[in-house]
């Protein structure tokens, strides 16, 4: 009998379960990595021209502020220099000197980031100031200023300085005065403390973590830069450091004029040649600088009154934080999100082999019966036809004998013949007797044979009917064996539905 067994192999395979926690799992896990790679591909850049955005529209604020404010402080200085009295005591009437006092008195309160004002003669010496005179040596208008004050604008402002007493820097704003005849006969100077303008510097860390910004003027020099240190009492270490060399002429003028506050703390270099080739207004760009250690995206303005450059700086990690936490939050939800799968496919998985596996169990035990049944049907058919050839056997010796008694009586059936045909030669009342003994006995043999004839007829349709049950039982063992195979190839294909190797 030939009974079906699995091929053996090497290579487990994955339960039901399996399957079923895996396909949960890519269910969630593909969308959440599709958006995870989005946000990659999209959201990253996307915050980063928000940013942008956000830092172009900081810094181009700030510059216009400066401006405004730099264009109403001119204002200021050039309303002052019409007053008559500053013009009437500049033309060299001293009896107005009070009245001028008075009139720069009006022009210092009018902000109180004014440090002083101070009235020169046409040769840029000083003749009158309010509240009084500031502390930087020779004060008087450095001839390069006062060039461009003759030839060129009739008001400008200077570089900047840095106050000594208040370590406050301030810029000093100048005007030509003229006579009604356009005759110019002195200047005039409103020193400007830049308070309002380090505010706002200062305040650039509120913009997002670690930012900060500059200015950096026309010489390259930072004049103003967000001090670390809230309480203010301190100055940042960058302020009045140039972001590339110092050229021998920039360097004689800072001398001559007191530049930069360079009489308490020479002027040095702290390179960036980053913003030092940046020329152009409105640009964006990333780069380290040179006090810090990581990459920062910078967004320059330049202002339009004075030639300074609004710098916003901004860590460029913190500007890309949002997707980066965004995707440290896929990530643990990818990962909650499995476990979870995990468990759900795992009970779903049982929920669904365990009938199956019940149903594999039946079909196992009804598999065996039928094969134990095939088995036994088989051996009673082994059985069954040997007694059948037995009785065949027999059969054969019987149809033999038979055939000899009729052969036997067919002799003696002769004999008598010819003892009746030679009856003159024998005693005749004796023979006569024996052949007919013989002749009777011939008879009964004769129908002996034809009994048992009919009786060997009897027994070759018995071995006949035996014969076909032998068959009948034959073929039942043998579909019994064949339903066995089936089962078992259906029970084979369940275990591979379920993953179950045996």
């Amino acid at each position: 009998m030939a009974l079906f067994k699995n091929g053996s192999s090497t290579n487990r395979r994955f339960t039901l379960t399996a399957k079923v926690s895996v396909l949960l799992v890519l269910a969630v896990f593909v969308p959440l990595i599709i958006t995870l790679i989005g946000s990659e591909l999209f959201l990253r850049p996307t915050l980063v021209s928000q940013a942008s955005a956000q830092m172009a529209t900081d810094a181009e604020t700030h510059a216009q502020a400066i401006d405004a404010l730099l264009i109403a402080r001119l204002q200021d200085l050039q309303y002052i220099s019409r007053y008559r009295a500053i013009q009437v005591y500049l033309s060299g009437n001293n009896k107005y000197q009070n009245q001028a006092k008075d009139e720069l008195a009006v022009g210092n309160h009018l902000d109180a980031n004014y440090g002083n004002w101070t009235l020169f003669d046409g040769s840029g010496n000083p003749v009158l100031s309010y509240p009084t005179a500031l502390q930087r040596g020779v004060d008087r208008i450095p001839r390069s200023l006062l060039t461009q004050l003759q030839t060129h604008n009739k008001s400008l402002i200077s570089d900047v300085h840095l106050d000594k007493q208040t370590h406050m820097a301030y810029v000093d704003m100048y005007t030509l005065i003229s006579a009604e005849n356009n005759r110019t006969i002195g200047y005039g100077r409103a020193t400007f403390h830049l308070t309002d303008i380090w505010t706002a510097v200062n305040n650039a860390t509120s913009a997002a973590p670690r930012s900060y910004a500059m200015i950096v003027d026309g010489n390259g020099m930072r004049i103003a830069y967000t001090n670390p240190d809230k309480t203010l009492t301190t100055l940042p270490a960058p302020l009045f450091t140039s972001v590339g060399p110092i050229s021998d002429s920039l360097r004689k003028q800072i001398a001559e004029e007191d530049l930069y506050g360079n009489t308490m703390t020479k002027v040095k270099t702290l390179s960036d040649p980053k913003l030092m080739n940046t020329t152009r207004d409105g640009t964006s760009f990333d780069f380290t600088p040179a006090t810090k250690s990581e990459v920062y995206q910078a967004y320059q303005v330049k202002a339009h009154v004075v030639p300074w450059s609004y710098i916003v700086l901004r860590p460029v990690d913190t500007i890309t934080n949002a997707a980066t936490q965004q995707d440290v939050y896929l990530v643990i939800i990818i990962v909650i999100v499995a476990v979870l799968a995990v468990l759900v496919g795992l009970l779903v998985g049982r929920t669904i082999t365990k009938p199956i596996l019940f149903s594999m169990s039946s079909l196992s035990s009804s598999s065996d019966m039928l094969n134990k049944l095939a088995s036994r049907e088989q051996v009673t058919a082994t059985e069954q036809k040997w007694i059948v050839e037995s009785s065949q056997t027999a059969l054969q010796s019987v149809q033999y004998y038979t055939e000899a008694t009729n052969v036997a009586a067919r002799k003696l059936d002769e004999i008598g013949t010819e003892l009746l045909h030679n009856w003159e030669r024998v005693d005749p009342i004796q023979a006569q007797q024996r052949l007919r003994e013989i002749l009777a006995a011939a008879q009964y043999i004769e129908k002996v044979a034809m009994h048992q004839e009919k009786s060997n007829q009897s027994l070759s349709t018995a071995i006949r009917i035996a014969t076909q049950v032998t068959d009948q039982l034959i073929e039942g063992a043998t579909s019994a064996n064949e339903a066995a195979v089936q089962l078992q190839e259906v029970i084979k294909q369940l275990r591979q539905v379920v993953g179950e190797t045996k």
